[in-house]
């Protein structure tokens, strides 16, 4: 797997209109699949070893990419392990955004397993089949992290196997004295890793002046701290060589059978340095 910049892994990884990971300002409208007879549906997610559930959104192509008037769904989606063909059925949930935006989004409560591979299946009677096949990555060890609220700073040691696409800090800042000023500052150590192909790894970080950066202003309260390492599969796509406009192209990136979109195997480690602290608003 190929390493990205974050701007184009908020392009890869989030549902279509892509802004880590926003849809309610997408244009409803998608010409390029206006006269569509290649594709059946649009799939994006994740597979995440360690999550407990697995979410996958599936769309039926048409002339409107995020419809403002759902109709009841017979598309069934199946996740199925390759080895033994297990399969599962996966529960469908409609979820509205902003304005009168609906999506489908599939999940199902599995865990799942190492180095296998897996398809994902959307299928309806009358407008076909699409797929995807994810292989999934290795173990991710769960990182040490060492971290002084005092400094903004710490320690990580840890290893991996797989390819190493995400090592962030995230931060939930207020940074006035209402709730709506709120914002999450992200704070990448990717560049202190030297070999993001695999093995041991051990670094120092200072993020007082990336955290004062990102809010913008002195006065800020720090709401709560995570710790996100992740790692991918050697079916994560190489993204290097393509510019914006070109990722976002059905064909540009698309891992998906009589279809469009992208499946990805991920193996996500959080680690919470402290929990989420209301919001408190003076005013």
């Amino acid at each position: 797997m190929v390493l990205l910049t974050i701007k184009k892994h908020i392009i890869l990884l989030g549902f279509v209109c892509i802004s880590m990971f926003i849809i309610s300002s997408c244009d409803s409208h998608f010409d390029p699949l206006k006269e569509n007879e290649r594709y059946a549906f649009s799939m994006y997610g994740t597979l995440d070893l360690h999550a407990d559930t697995q979410w996958v959104r599936v769309m039926p192509i048409g002339e409107k990419l995020i419809p403002d008037d759902p109709e009841p769904t017979d598309v069934q989606v199946t996740l199925t392990r390759v080895s033994n063909g297990e399969s599962i059925v996966m529960n469908d949930s409609l979820f509205r955004f902003g304005g009168d935006g609906y999506v489908w989004n599939y999940w199902v409560s599995s865990s799942l397993h190492p180095n296998e591979q897996y398809t994902v299946t959307a299928e309806e009677p009358e407008r076909g089949q699409s797929g995807s096949v994810v292989t999934m990555p290795s173990v991710l060890p769960v990182p040490e992290v060492e971290y002084s609220i005092d400094t903004e700073g710490g320690t990580v040691s840890g290893s991996f196997t797989d390819s190493l696409i995400v090592l962030e800090t995230r931060y939930w800042v207020q940074f006035g004295p209402s709730c709506a000023q709120q914002k999450q500052i992200i704070v990448s150590h990717l560049e202190q890793i030297n070999d993001r192909s695999g093995g041991d790894f051990h670094f120092s970080f200072d993020n007082r002046i990336p955290l004062r950066t990102g809010a913008g202003v002195a006065g800020y309260m720090v709401k709560e701290r995570m710790f996100f390492m992740i790692t991918a599969s050697k079916d994560w796509p190489y993204l290097a060589n393509l510019n914006d406009e070109e990722v976002t192209l059905p064909d540009a990136v698309s891992n998906v059978e009589n279809g469009t979109g992208l499946i990805t195997g991920i193996a996500q480690r959080i680690i919470e340095i402290t929990p989420r602290q209301p919001c408190i608003d003076v005013r």
